[in-house]
């Protein structure tokens, strides 16, 4: 009996913690603690400029039409996993006024794959400034970034058919979720929300 109980104890000492809601992932032990400000100012800072940098990235491959139909995809892809479902993008255009129209992130960037330029070309100037993260009433840690863009649309010589520059800030937030790149760990993952246009300047005269 004495073998039976101790056996009993021993193999539900060793029993993992169970799933909840009969989720596939592992459960999660213990507390994620809350960021410091010093990390706030830091790290998380810095990865948030990191991101940014990627975004950056993305729409250069997905506005270039010397890649690849499926590296432009894969950007595609890619670049819709750094923000929250339901996210939106503004636009302005000097051909338009500088009329501003909202738009889902997905369709905005297929919208800008299938720009009608034989070549466009989008350059990032001045450094992307990142404001101080701020706790909000949910628990997760919000800021909006700026930064400034260069939009060329050419011809097929490469001559400047249209071309703006525009200042956008993007709605950022730090949240506490399960990071499925790592077994049984909550992390403090950033994301995009809306891209909000706060000035177009247009810088040659568009074509009809």
């Amino acid at each position: 009996m004495l073998t039976i109980a101790a056996t009993a104890r021993l193999w539900g000492q060793q029993q993992p913690p169970q799933k909840p809601n009969g989720s596939s992932l592992p459960a999660y032990e213990g507390e994620l603690k809350d960021p410091t400000r010093a990390e706030l100012d830091g790290e998380f800072k810095k990865r948030t400029e990191q991101q940014v940098l990627r975004l950056q990235e993305c729409i250069q491959i997905i506005s270039d039409k010397s890649q690849s139909s499926e590296k432009r995809e894969i950007a595609i892809k890619e670049v819709i996993k750094l923000f929250q479902p339901g996210s939106t993008v503004q636009v302005s255009s000097g051909k338009k006024g500088g009329q501003v129209v909202t738009r889902p992130i997905g369709e905005y960037f297929r919208r800008l794959r299938d720009l009608p330029y034989p070549q466009v070309e989008i350059t990032f100037y001045d450094a992307t400034y990142v404001g101080d993260y701020r706790k909000g009433t949910d628990g997760g840690y919000y800021t909006t970034a700026t930064f400034s863009q260069e939009f060329k649309g050419k011809d097929d010589k490469g001559n400047i058919i249209y071309q703006d520059k525009t200042s956008k800030d993007v709605d950022v937030s730090l949240q506490n979720m399960t990071n499925e790149d790592f077994y049984k760990q909550n992390s403090w993952i950033i994301k995009f929300g809306n891209i909000k246009v706060t000035e177009t300047k247009k810088q040659a005269k568009p074509i009809n």
